[in-house]
């Protein structure tokens, strides 16, 4: 009489294991927005193999260098980088904030977040069209990081006077390259050849050190290639 039971058991046993897999592999995953709200989507974890944005670019979300520095900004913060100064309170700038108040320069910026020295919208719920204006000086430096790639791209934009703002790279702390905006708000894209800097410890800085006209410095997207 006992020997019918043991099968039965056995796929009990089975089904309850699978239910309870089922209810450990599945669970919410949690998104917290910048502007306070929680969005909550079931998932299972063991699908995931990556999130990306529809405006991302192809390789996809946020450009988090293993270092902790983001060099597109998409993270909306500016985690990897050290400010002096004031000119750099109200950063990163979400969207298009230079055609928000009209000025008739489109950023062009890549994604949704930017450095736009000019700029005071750190948060999509933030008014669009807010500025800071040019009176902010001050400086934003990103952390050490070894240099791997022959070349580094980025977006600039913003003031023309090199003497006052510009972006600078920095190998072993001396400044070996340097570039500035065209006195537009339009970002275009610029490249440093550093292939004889490969394997040096090396740093990116935005120098604003002018409080007149076009005195910020607007920059995004840095990528190695």
């Amino acid at each position: 009489m006992d020997r019918p039971m043991k099968p039965i058991f056995m796929v009990l046993a089975g089904g309850l294991f699978l239910l309870f897999s089922l209810a450990f592999a599945y669970g919410e995953m949690k998104i917290e927005l910048r502007d306070g709200r929680v969005i909550t989507v079931p998932v299972n974890g063991k699908d995931i193999v990556r999130i990306s944005f529809g405006d991302a670019p192809p390789s996809g979300g946020m450009t988090v260098a293993p270092g902790g520095i983001t060099w597109d900004f998409e993270t909306g913060d500016l985690r990897g980088w050290a400010k002096t100064g004031d000119a750099f309170n109200f950063q990163p700038t979400f969207g298009d904030n230079p055609t928000a108040r009209h000025r008739g320069q489109p950023s062009q910026h890549q994604g949704n977040y930017w450095i736009g020295g000019f700029e005071k919208r750190p948060r999509p719920s933030d008014p669009a069209g807010q500025v800071q204006g040019d009176g902010p000086q001050g400086t934003l430096t990103s952390q050490p990081f070894t240099l791997s790639s022959q070349t580094i791209s980025f977006l600039i934009g913003g003031g023309c006077d090199i003497n006052t703002v510009r972006v600078e790279l920095l190998v072993d702390g001396q400044v070996v390259q340097r570039a500035t905006g065209k006195c537009t708000e339009t970002l275009e894209r610029v490249r440093w050849n550093v292939s004889q800097f490969m394997g040096r410890t090396a740093q990116v800085r935005l120098v604003d050190a002018s409080g007149g006209g076009w005195g910020h410095i607007n920059f995004d997207d840095l990528k190695f290639e």
